[in-house]
């Protein structure tokens, strides 16, 4: 797994955007995540969509390669974490918490979190919030604009970019509007949405060298 982060000021923090869909934020030792969707493809296997089992595989591999990176104190996935019900994937995310004892993992309420506080204990999650505040950073599954900086998922923000050769190409981003950071969606089995965002917004788009802005 290639590695690579670009810096951005956001409420006062400095914080580093990473091409593996997250954010490390050094001085509170907290690596930010949004929309694992843990389950999501066992629940098309389940209704007959062949998906091979390495989709989700492959995004507990990059979590586990970021923890190993950056030792955080604390992970805050906002929202999101399950898609549906109790699977093999859902199981392996917990095998991986307990990797990591001195990780305190927490967890906002997303549309998808329907497990109940004590079974995502279980899970490895500490704490359930239905929104958080950290220093003066605002946490919120959906996006909606604040009073104070806010981070957010749910839309699993896009970016179309116009190639040389005159194509279209979408790419996975971190979309800056106003006081509001939507963080793209950290499974890689997701859509993207290029469309609902206003013409002001910045746009960090990732890739799998690294991170350009939009």
């Amino acid at each position: 797994m290639k590695l690579s982060e670009h810096p951005l000021s956001f409420g006062g923090h400095e914080l580093l955007l990473t091409n593996q869909r997250a954010i490390y934020w050094p001085r509170e030792d907290v690596l930010i995540l949004s929309d694992l969707h843990l389950g999501k493809a066992a629940h098309f296997r389940k209704h007959g969509i062949a998906l091979p089992t390495t989709v989700s595989e492959q995004d507990l591999f990059r979590l586990q390669q970021l923890l190993v990176h950056y030792h955080p104190g604390q992970v805050i996935i906002v929202g999101d974490l399950i898609h549906a019900g109790a699977n093999k994937e859902v199981e392996s995310f917990r095998n991986l918490a307990l990797q990591f004892p001195e990780t305190c993992f927490s967890l906002i309420k997303g549309n998808h979190d329907k497990y109940a506080a004590s079974k995502l204990n279980e899970l490895g999650i500490s704490h359930y919030y239905d929104t958080l505040q950290l220093q003066n950073i605002h946490f919120s599954h959906y996006p909606v604009q604040h009073e104070i900086p806010t981070i957010s998922g749910h839309i699993h923000p896009g970016v179309s970019v116009r190639m040389p050769h005159g194509k279209y190409l979408r790419f996975p981003c971190f979309a800056l509007t106003g006081n509001l950071l939507i963080l793209p969606a950290f499974s890689l089995f997701t859509g993207l949405d290029t469309r609902s965002l206003s013409e002001k917004t910045a746009y960090y788009a990732i890739h799998e060298e690294g991170i350009f802005t939009v």
